[in-house]
């Protein structure tokens, strides 16, 4: 069996997935606080994770390292979160995809895991299509797989039901839910949306109509936002796999566009 991981593999190996055209995902999180109950790995590991179950479902794919620093200076107020200005994680993912399209790959996916990053992300995709000969997409996990979100109890946004259900599915044994507390005082908006309320049909992982986000502190004590009480493996391994699933089809979809020649109309 091909291996999955990136890292794992030998140049010969990397060759051998560029002739096979398999389609690399870049996973990117941050290290940032989570809650007084959750790691500060959380969004980069729930990505990479995601990724890895995802090309275990597509074997058409291969996972690279993820990226573990994100863009969050409005999580700063809160103690261990390492921010990365949005020019630098732009530019480094760019890099990333750059290399990967001058060895011939040429469907690159980024898979997203923090919310404050789709927007340097979505520059970053869009600057590796225009730059090089692939084509690049990002999107972040949660948003692929709506019908996860059916799933949850709660109003989520941080650190809450939905990624502490995951990290129980996955690494429970970095999960203290005895310090797990609802955290939401999120103000009520009809045109700012962040997380999800019971009802929604997405998750606003960017907003709603108005883009807006505040310092973390002044709408959260605990750094949480939503209610991790109300988290469970049983939903984590739920969530996990509608989320991989769906990456999983996304994937094969990608592989399969054409990449069509351009026109100059000048």
């Amino acid at each position: 069996m091909a291996k999955l991981l990136y890292d794992e593999m030998s140049w010969p190996e990397v060759k051998e997935a560029v002739e096979q055209q398999r389609v690399p995902l870049i996973p990117v999180g941050s290290t940032e606080q989570h809650g007084p109950h959750l790691p500060t790995k959380t969004d980069a590991f729930l990505a990479h994770e995601v990724c890895k179950e995802a090309a275990r479902r597509a074997t058409e794919a291969v996972v690279l390292p993820p990226v573990s620093y994100g863009y969050n200076e409005h999580h700063l107020d809160f103690p261990a979160t390492i921010h990365i200005g949005y020019e630098t994680l732009t530019k480094f993912v760019i890099d990333i995809g750059r290399s990967l399209a001058h060895h011939g790959f040429r469907k690159i996916i980024i898979v997203n895991g923090h919310g404050s990053n789709t927007a340097p992300m979505e520059i970053a995709a869009r600057r590796i299509t225009l730059e090089s000969p692939a084509i690049c997409a990002s999107l972040i996990y949660i948003a692929l797989a709506p019908e996860a979100l059916a799933v949850l109890e709660a109003e989520d946004a941080h650190a809450a039901e939905l990624e502490t259900s995951l990290m129980l599915h996955l690494a429970p044994e970095l999960v203290d839910m005895t310090k797990a507390v609802r955290d939401w005082s999120f103000p009520k908006s009809k045109f700012i949306q962040w997380g999800y309320e019971p009802g929604q049909k997405g998750f606003g992982v960017a907003g709603g109509a108005v883009q807006f986000m505040d310092w973390w502190s002044r709408s959260s004590e605990t750094g949480t936002q939503g209610d991790p009480t109300k988290a469970s493996k049983e939903k984590g391994e739920r969530i996990f796999r509608l989320c991989a699933e769906a990456l999983a089809d996304f994937i094969r979809e990608f592989k399969a566009r054409e990449i069509r020649p351009r026109t100059d109309h000048h």
